[in-house]
């Protein structure tokens, strides 16, 4: 799924340092408690217990629509459609003209629809004609990218809450958390790096801890690391395509 800030090109990396940690704990519970687009925990092997929580609840209420229901949504989403639910979604309101609207449609839409998966932050995607004078149809592109990925998500368990309040006993946690100085999610309050790292060290004393960032304190060892181009930059400013380096860190 295309989502703001996904490890989904350089999961094939992070992900054996994780699993060979697994193995060597006898660890098979895994837990993401900023599971965005879910583009990490769906290459994990299924026999895992997976556990996905964030804190859009848009998002939640989607992935758990579309387990119980299936794509049953709309794929002809216009721009006018797209406005309106975005008001809709920025004035906290829940009906247009006297019929309520789910929270998991609103999610489709803002995800769907949202150039370069920032949830109703990037403006309109639509279609547009490239210099070569071929058409490209981006949300079309976004559902048949949600529509591959999910067979591997039927069973993982989707679970709105923020991280603060999870606390979690011989599991490993994989935090994708927004980097610091970079482009905010489109929620409702700043993200305190301070709170999130301690939490982190609270955790780890029971849990394997690994994290994905620019930079950590010095206590957070970094175990991989490599240039990749992004949307995202350490700057703090989004768009283009910059070059920053990822790292995976895990708590001493």
């Amino acid at each position: 799924m295309k989502y703001m800030g996904s490890k989904n090109r350089i999961a094939k990396h992070l992900l054996p340092i994780m699993l060979a940690e697994c193995e060597k704990q006898n660890i098979t519970t895994w837990v993401e408690p900023f599971v965005g687009g879910a583009n990490m925990i769906d290459k994990v092997p299924d026999a895992f217990e997976r556990v996905g929580y964030d804190n859009n609840r848009y998002l939640i209420d989607m992935f758990n629509h579309i387990k119980n229901c299936g794509f049953d949504y709309t794929s002809e989403i216009s721009k006018k459609m797209y406005d309106d639910i975005r008001r809709l979604h920025n004035n906290n309101l829940n009906a247009i003209d006297g019929q309520n609207i789910p929270d998991s449609y609103i999610g489709w839409i803002g995800f769907m629809a949202s150039a370069n998966g920032r949830f109703f932050d990037g403006g309109y995607s639509g279609k547009i004609t490239t210099k070569a004078g071929t058409v490209r149809d981006y949300i079309s592109e976004s559902i048949r990218g949600l529509v591959r990925q999910f067979p591997n998500l039927q069973d993982v368990s989707f679970n709105y809450a923020d991280y603060e309040l999870l606390s979690f006993k011989d599991c490993i946690i994989y935090c994708d958390p927004p980097y610091k100085g970079t482009k905010k999610y489109n929620t409702s309050r700043d993200f305190n790096h301070d709170n999130f790292f301690d939490w982190c060290r609270e955790q780890s004393k029971r849990n394997i801890v690994f994290v994905s960032e620019y930079n950590a304190p010095d206590d957070f060892e970094c175990v991989w690391s490599q240039e990749v181009s992004s949307s995202l930059s350490a700057n703090g400013r989004s768009g283009g395509n910059k070059i920053s380096i990822e790292r995976l860190f895990r708590v001493k």
